[in-house]
């Protein structure tokens, strides 16, 4: 997807919400005054179809700081300059809530592991867990926030197997945000692979979670389904008529 706006046609409907992809949308900066922060991670509800909070990385260039804000907060981003507007002070942003990426602490410079211990026949192995007082091990703390705790992060549902009703479907490209109401609209499916059409726009009810192995998005369609779908030839631009008829085909209620 080379250009991620799903905007609709000006003579179709002037009045219509322009739809982003939110993998492009991290690739914006977020604004607030004269400040420019980078998007590092979104966090939504998949359960309310809801883009809740948002990462960004307020640091220097060296001095990687990430905080918390909440998605109202956000107002409409900006295609031309790639910016995304944040109504609070760069003072506010600074002293907002902190978080860290779990997944970044499972990455540990070599020069900071435990000395190679030896086991009880020669073989080798590095470090142990710690161990608390009555001799338990403890778990190392990973960095976080409570405050999108719960919920999914954009990052680790992209590139996710999508599980239909007869089997595996595809691969999970994108999802799509509707900036104003903070509404997850649609999906992304690349079938490259399954089918001819390599990635099928299907709307967020059609959604069901993760699967019980907590490795897939399981999604109420199937092969067939999807291969019917209508077809889309260029992402950039999306008509109002056509998503209409996207949400008829998929048998959902109108959207937005």
């Amino acid at each position: 997807m080379t250009n991620s706006t799903l905007a609709d046609h000006a003579a179709e409907r002037p009045e219509a919400t322009v739809l982003f992809t939110m993998t492009d949308l991290l690739r914006f900066k977020a604004v607030a005054q004269d400040a420019r922060f980078p998007l590092t991670e979104m966090f939504f509800d998949p359960a309310a179809g809801e883009l809740r909070h948002l990462a960004l990385d307020v640091g220097g260039w060296f001095d990687r700081h990430e905080v918390i804000v909440a998605a109202q907060l956000m107002g409409v981003p900006d295609v031309a300059h790639r910016e995304w507007p944040v109504a609070i002070t760069k003072e506010a942003i600074s002293q907002a809530p902190q978080w860290s990426d779990p997944m970044a602490a499972m990455i540990v410079p070599i020069g900071t592991m435990p000395p190679i211990m030896l086991g009880p026949h020669g073989g080798g192995f590095a470090g142990a867990l710690r161990r608390a007082d009555d001799g338990a091990p403890v778990e190392p703390q990973l960095p976080g926030n409570l405050r999108v705790e719960g919920l999914a992060r954009l990052n680790e549902w992209v590139g996710l197997p999508v599980l239909g009703r007869d089997g595996e479907v595809g691969v999970l490209a994108d999802l799509v945000l509707e900036p104003d109401s903070h509404r997850l609209s649609h999906l992304v499916i690349d079938t490259g692979g399954f089918f001819a059409a390599h990635q099928m726009v299907v709307p967020y009810d059609l959604m069901e979670g993760l699967a019980a192995d907590g490795h897939h998005v399981a999604m109420n369609v199937t092969a067939e389904l999807l291969r019917e779908a209508p077809p889309l030839d260029h992402f950039d631009r999306i008509s109002r008529s056509w998503l209409d008829a996207l949400r008829a085909y998929y048998q959902v209620s109108a959207g937005l």
